[in-house]
């Protein structure tokens, strides 16, 4: 029996595995979510509306980073909070998963970008952060996709582009 060609497949095998689990990278999980209304307190709708349009417009685009990163963070757990009717729910839920991708995605290029000057850090574990701020790019790219109609005057900075400079 010829053992080369057995370690060949089994080592082309190994890397075909390799090469797929690296590719497929998953956007963030959601947490937490806009809360499910709740029909024995009053519905927040108008105030959700007035505090996401300010978000959207003023803390999303460029990705945020900073201080808008924090304030985009601290928006976005206030937003999963308010109460809003059924009928604006799905609205609401697509709204808020947008602001979700696009924290997710500068919290992860600003982690990616300060990490790539740290000497002492593996590449690996930087190139899965990067890997990981693309995926939710990509995912806020989708949700904006969802809400963008409600936004007629204003398109992120990142959909000029794939938003992949680094």
């Amino acid at each position: 029996m010829n053992y080369s060609i057995i370690t060949g497949g089994i080592l082309a095998i190994a890397f075909l595995l390799s090469v797929s689990a690296v590719v497929a990278v998953e956007p963030s999980s959601i947490y937490p979510s806009l809360k499910v209304p709740n029909t024995s307190q009053p519905y927040e709708d108008q105030a959700f509306k007035e505090r996401a349009d300010y978000v959207i417009k003023n803390l999303t685009n460029p990705l945020p980073k900073d201080n808008n990163l924090m304030e985009l963070q601290s928006a976005y757990y206030e937003l999963v909070k308010k109460n809003v009717k059924p009928e604006y729910y799905g609205e609401a839920k697509n709204i808020t998963q947008f602001i979700f991708y696009d924290m997710k995605a500068g919290e992860g290029m600003q982690e990616y970008k300060d990490t790539t000057h740290t000497a002492n850090n593996r590449i690996e574990s930087r190139d899965d952060v990067g890997n990981q701020a693309y995926a939710d790019l990509d995912a806020a790219k989708q949700a904006w996709k969802k809400i963008s109609q409600h936004y007629p005057d204003f398109t992120p900075d990142f959909l000029a582009g794939d938003g992949r400079a680094v």
